[in-house]
Formats: C-alpha cells, structure tokens, sequence
C-alpha cells in the first residue's frame, strides 16, 4: 500500500467520523457531557477519599445493624464485618459511591431542565445506596451458608446487577420525571 492510498484511506475515514458527528450531535454531546463529569467526579473523589471514609463505617454500622435484625449475627469493629465464616472489610467500592458518580453524570449530561436533574440525582442516591445494603446484606447471607459461591457472587452477580440496575434508574427516571 502506497503513501498516497493510505492518505486517501485516512481521509475517507475522517470524512465518515464527521458525517457521523454532525448527525449525531446530541449524543455526541451527551457522550462528552457524561465521560468528561464522570471523569471529574473520579478525579475530586480520588483526591478527598481519606475524608470519605466515614461513608466506609456508615456503610459497615447500617450493614451490620440490619444484618443482626434480620439473624444473620454480625459483629462490626469499624469497617470489618465479622461473620462466622469469614470477614468482610468495607472498602470505598463497597459505598455505592462509584455507582452515585455514573448515575449522577448520566443525569447531568442528559438535556433536560436543572430541575429535573436534581429531582433525578435526589431519586438515585439513595436508591444506590438501598440497593448496595441489600447487596451486601446478601452477600453476608452467601458468606454464612453458601461460601463456595461467594466469589462468584460478588464478583460478577452483583457488578452486573449494579450496571444493569444504573441503566434502568437513568431510564425509569427520564420516563417518570423527564418526559411527563
């Protein structure tokens, strides 16, 4: 292949991204709106994360407290939990936090009035952060009877459920709050 054919090559590709972009224009700029807060939002966090880390004891306390009402007798020392089979240790992805930044940059890129954005950054958070108890109360619940299975579970089950459970957030809340 000569200089001039893969000049041509280049070009034609260029050609085919702008087309691309310019009749995509909302979603380009959603895709933009969403990577660059997502990034920021990684970034501020990676940067306060040592004053973050009462989000790890609450995280444990509320865990823990739940735990021990619904039987499965825990005993927390911070951001361990104990459980007969096994301890768990509390780390920040273990907050929901992460899923709080995508959510929240997913409804702030999106092109709707600010009130709406808060109404969905208002329904999100502590949707997550419900959903991220239950998924740790069950994973105390698969660490007390079912040990064998827990990597799996937290692994790839649960990550799963997270993005899955993100997605239809953002979209139950565009049909509920953006489109009425």
């Amino acid at each position: 292949m000569n200089v001039m054919t893969m000049l041509d090559k280049i070009s034609e590709i260029k050609k085919k991204i702008l087309y691309v972009i310019s009749n995509n224009k909302e979603a380009v700029k959603f895709l933009t709106i969403f990577i660059s807060l997502s990034l920021l939002f990684f970034l501020i966090y990676y940067l306060i994360q040592n004053s973050l880390n009462f989000m790890l004891i609450s995280t444990a306390s509320v865990t823990g407290f739940i735990s021990n009402i619904i039987g499965l007798e825990v005993y927390v020392d911070g951001v361990i939990i104990s459980l007969q089979t096994m301890n768990l240790e509390i780390i920040h992805e273990c907050t929901g936090i992460f899923a709080i930044m995508i959510s929240s940059s997913s409804i702030i890129a999106y092109p709707t009035k600010l009130k709406n954005k808060v109404i969905g950054i208002l329904f999100v958070i502590p949707l997550i952060l419900s959903l991220n108890i239950i998924r740790l109360l069950f994973l105390i619940y698969i660490g007390k009877y079912h040990m064998d299975l827990f990597e799996v579970v937290h692994s790839y089950l649960w990550q799963g459920t997270f993005i899955i459970f993100i997605i239809l957030a953002w979209f139950l809340w565009i049909e509920l709050v953006v489109n009425r």
